[in-house]
C-alpha cells in the first residue's frame, strides 16, 4: 500500500467518523425535542476498481469509508397503530370533556337552580292555600311562578350555548368559529402541510428526517379526525376519509368542510361534496359530535320537563271536572268566578311548550287575582261567596308529589334527579374509559421511544467509539505526513 493511499484512506475516516460526531451531537440536542426519531450513520467501504478478482486484489481496491447515508429507526407498524390508538383517545377526551360540562349543567338544575325556584313555588301555593284572598301572597306566587320559567329559559340557554360553541347555531359563520369548525381547518392545513413534505421526501427519498416531519404531521390530523392513512413506496403519505381522498402522494385532492347544519363534508377538485359525517367517529371532531348528542337529548329532556310542568299547572289552574272547578277571585265584588286564564303559555306564540318558549302568562302575572287559589261546587248555591277557598292552591302545592305519565311516571323532582345522576355517571364512565385508552396510548409510546428514542447513555459511548476512531485516522494521516517529511528530508 502506497502512503498517498493510505493518507487517502486516514483522511476518509476523518470525514466519516467527523459526520458520525456530528450525527450524534444532534441527537443528544433534540433528545427532548417531541418526535424526534434519532438518526444512525451507517459506514461503507469505498473501493477502486480492482486489479482482479482473487483476495489481494479485493484487498488492495479498498480505499476507505464513506458515509452512505443517515437513517432513522422508526418503527412504521408502530407509528401507525400509535395514530390508531391515539385518534381513539382524543376522540374519548373531546366525548368525556363535553359529558363533564353537560353533567356541570344539568347539576346546575339541582341546589341554586330550578330545583329551588320549584321549591319557593310550590311553597308559595302553600302559603296562598292558608290565607287566599291576601294579594301579596297572590303577588309572590306568579312571581314564583315566573321565576320558574326564567329557570327553564336560563337552563335551555346554557344547554343551547354549549351546543353552538361546539358546532355553531345554524349559519356558516358561527360554524366556522365554532370548536369543531376550528379542528376543521386545522386538519385541513395539515393536510396542506402534508402535501409539501410528501414532494421534498419524493426528491430526497433517503431523506429520514423528512420523513420524521411526515410522520408528525399524520399524527397531528390523525388525532382530529379517524382518517384512513397509507405510505406509497417513495415514503410519501396518502390520507381518506370515509372513503373519499384527501391526499394522493404530492396532490391535494380534498378538505374537510363543516356545514351550517352542522354535517361533514368531504369536497373534492370539483367542488362535489360528499357527505362523510357518520364516517368521523374518531379523533377530537369524532369526540366532539359524539358529545353533541348527549347534548340534544338534554334538550330533549328538558323540553319535556318544561312542557309537562305547565300542562300540569294549568290543568290545576283551569281544573274542572262536571261541576267542580278552580276559580279566581274578583277582589272588586268580593266574589269568586271560574278561572279561564292558563298559568303558563309561550313567548313565541307556539303550541307547544318548551324550555325555551316557557313563559308565565302576562294576564295573570299583572293580575294576581286571576290565580285559581279556590277548586268549589258550582252546583252549590252561593259557591261565589266561597273567597276562602284555598283548595286549588292546595293542590298546586301537593302537585309536586303527583307522577306524571309524560315523564316516565316520575315527580318532578324525580325526573330532575334522574337527569343530573344520569349526565354525572356518564360523564364518569368516559371518563373512566378514556383513561384506560390513555394507559394503552402510552404503553405505545414507551414501545416507539424504546425504538426511537434518544438514549443518553448510548450517544456518549457512540460520540466516544467515534472520537477513538476519528483520533486514529488522525494519528495514521499524521504518521503519513511525518514518512513524506523523512522521505523528502532523505532525497535532499
Amino acid at each position: 500500500m502506497t502512503i498517498s493511499k493510505s493518507m487517502n484512506i486516514s483522511l476518509t475516516g476523518l470525514k466519516a467518523n467527523q459526520a458520525a460526531l456530528n450525527v450524534v451531537s444532534h441527537n443528544i440536542a433534540n433528545m427532548n425535542t417531541e418526535g424526534y426519531v434519532r438518526q444512525r450513520v451507517n459506514f461503507a467501504e469505498v473501493r477502486t476498481n480492482p486489479i482482479d478478482s482473487s483476495v489481494m486484489g479485493q484487498i488492495a481496491s479498498l480505499s476507505g469509508v464513506k458515509v452512505s447515508g443517515i437513517t432513522t429507526s422508526a418503527n412504521d407498524y408502530l407509528n401507525n397503530y400509535y395514530r390508531t390508538q391515539n385518534s381513539k383517545l382524543e376522540g374519548l377526551l373531546a366525548d368525556a370533556d363535553a359529558a363533564g360540562q353537560l353533567s356541570d349543567l344539568l347539576d346546575g338544575l339541582k341546589g341554586a337552580g330550578l330545583t329551588d325556584s320549584l321549591t319557593e313555588f310550590f311553597n308559595s301555593a302553600n302559603s296562598l292555600n292558608q290565607n287566599p284572598t291576601d294579594y301579596s301572597l297572590r303577588v309572590n306566587f306568579v312571581e314564583n311562578a315566573k321565576a320558574v320559567a326564567n329557570k327553564f329559559n336560563t337552563m335551555y340557554s346554557s344547554l343551547s350555548g354549549l351546543k353552538e360553541a361546539k358546532i355553531g347555531d345554524g349559519t356558516a359563520e358561527s360554524a366556522a368559529t365554532s370548536q369543531v369548525g376550528a379542528y376543521v381547518s386545522n386538519l385541513n392545513d395539515d393536510l396542506e402541510a402534508l402535501v409539501n413534505i410528501n414532494k421534498q421526501i419524493s426528491t430526497h427519498q433517503g431523506d429520514d428526517s423528512l420523513k420524521t416531519q411526515r410522520d408528525q404531521i399524520l399524527a397531528d390530523i390523525s388525532s382530529i379526525a379517524n382518517v384512513d392513512i397509507s405510505i406509497n413506496s417513495s415514503g410519501s403519505a396518502n390520507v381518506s376519509l370515509g372513503g373519499r381522498d384527501l391526499v394522493l402522494s404530492n396532490d391535494s385532492v380534498g378538505y374537510l368542510k363543516l356545514n351550517a347544519n352542522g354535517t361533514i363534508s368531504v369536497i373534492d377538485n370539483k367542488d362535489n361534496a360528499t357527505d362523510v359525517t357518520s364516517n368521523v367517529t374518531g379523533g377530537k371532531i369524532g369526540g366532539l359530535m359524539s358529545g353533541l348528542s348527549s347534548v340534544d337529548d338534554a334538550i330533549n329532556s328538558v323540553d319535556a320537563l318544561a312542557g309537562a310542568f305547565a300542562d300540569l299547572m294549568n290543568n290545576i289552574q283551569k281544573y274542572a271536572n262536571g261541576d267542580v272547578k278552580a276559580a279566581a277571585y274578583d277582589r272588586a265584588n268580593d266574589k269568586l268566578v271560574v278561572a279561564t286564564e292558563d298559568l303558563y303559555t309561550t313567548n313565541d306564540g307556539s303550541g307547544t311548550v318548551t324550555a325555551k318558549n316557557i313563559a308565565i302568562n302576562t294576564t295573570v302575572y299583572d293580575s294576581p287575582d286571576l290565580v285559581a287559589a279556590a277548586r268549589v261546587d258550582t252546583s252549590v248555591t252561593g259557591w261565589e261567596q266561597s273567597v276562602g277557598n284555598g283548595d286549588n292552591a292546595l293542590e298546586f302545592y301537593t302537585s309536586q308529589s303527583t307522577k306524571i305519565p309524560a315523564l316516565g311516571h316520575l315527580t318532578i323532582s324525580d325526573y330532575i334527579t334522574g337527569l343530573s345522576t344520569r349526565a354525572a355517571m356518564n360523564a364518569a364512565s368516559k371518563g373512566s374509559e378514556a383513561d384506560t385508552q390513555a394507559a394503552i396510548v402510552d404503553n405505545i409510546k414507551n414501545q416507539i421511544l424504546a425504538e426511537t428514542g434518544v438514549n443518553l447513555d448510548e450517544e456518549l459511548s457512540n460520540m466516544i467509539m467515534y472520537k477513538q476512531a476519528y483520533n486514529a485516522s488522525a494519528r495514521v494521516f499524521a504518521a503519513c505526513v511525518e514518512v513524506y517529511d523523512t522521505l523528502l528530508a532523505l532525497g535532499a
